[in-house]
């Protein structure tokens, strides 16, 4: 079942595609620089000793290292759509590229985590007091996130779990009914995984040992939203594939929906910025 004409359909997942390479290469990856930099330059390492574990010369060269990778990507990607558009290259084909592009895209956001993994080992290295510095005080989600949003959360899961089990059962997927069941258990290891990392924000280890009480507790409430929030996109989006499998629409709607929900992500993880007291890192 086809829900769109065939140009309304191509113009989307150009759309999609060229917007996805746009925000997660060019867009945020500018965030990140400038946040860096930013901090370089507001709060070098010879003021800031305790906020570094790394010179000024290897975190700004690794900023370019993280440029020339983006715009290489970039290059490269959107160089594969114009040959698509040109070639007028099959519809499924253009839609599949997504992901792949959509990986390639996340290499450098990758190696951006592992090097800020690398400075937290060796921050807790030169601070190797591991006690708990700060109160405990009874925390609970509750004080970081609303009751409405769990409730919401919650249902979201909730709705999703009933819509695949009520597909698996009336077998609307006919030979590919397992899928159902293959989806329903993804979508329950995220859910749990993410549960976990809410969790564990709560209640976990203090990764930046310099940071106050007060900035702490704004760490894990932006991170206790987040997180739920990623949740609720996530439920969101398995039960659009399950609606897109029950009406048997096309399936080249996933591709552009997954590359939606890929940038939503970005967006949410961009959206807030945690004043902090820097002096305690002096």
């Amino acid at each position: 079942m086809t829900l769109l004409n065939t140009d309304l359909m191509t113009a989307i997942i150009y759309l999609a595609l060229i917007s996805q390479i746009l925000v997660i290469s060019i867009v945020f990856a500018n965030k990140w620089y400038k946040r860096k930099g930013m901090l370089l330059t507001k709060y070098p390492p010879s003021d800031y000793p305790n906020l570094y574990v790394q010179t000024s010369a290897v975190e700004l060269s690794r900023i370019k290292v993280r440029k020339l990778i983006d715009r290489s990507i970039t290059f490269i990607s959107l160089s594969v759509v114009l040959c698509f558009y040109l070639t007028q290259a099959d519809l499924e084909i253009v839609a599949s590229s997504m992901l792949v592009i959509a990986a390639i895209q996340l290499l450098p956001w990758f190696l951006s985590s592992y090097w800020n993994k690398e400075n937290n080992v060796l921050m807790a290295q030169n601070f190797p007091s591991t006690k708990r510095k700060s109160s405990f005080d009874n925390r609970k989600i509750t004080d970081f996130i609303s009751t409405t949003k769990l409730v919401f959360t919650l249902l979201s899961y909730g709705v999703t779990l009933i819509f695949a089990l009520y597909i698996f059962i009336e077998q609307l997927w006919f030979e590919q009914s397992s899928k159902a069941l293959l989806l329903l258990l993804l979508n329950t290891l995220m859910t749990f995984y993410l549960a976990w990392l809410i969790f564990s924000s709560l209640y976990g280890k203090k990764k930046d040992h310099f940071i106050n009480s007060d900035d702490r507790l704004k760490v894990i409430a932006d991170k206790c939203q987040t997180l739920t929030s990623y949740l609720i996109m996530y439920n969101i989006f398995i039960a659009g594939i399950c609606l897109m499998k029950t009406f048997d629409l096309n399936q080249v709607y996933v591709s552009p929906m997954t590359s939606v929900f890929i940038q939503l992500i970005f967006v949410l993880s961009f959206t807030q910025n945690i004043d902090k007291n820097y002096d305690v890192y002096k």
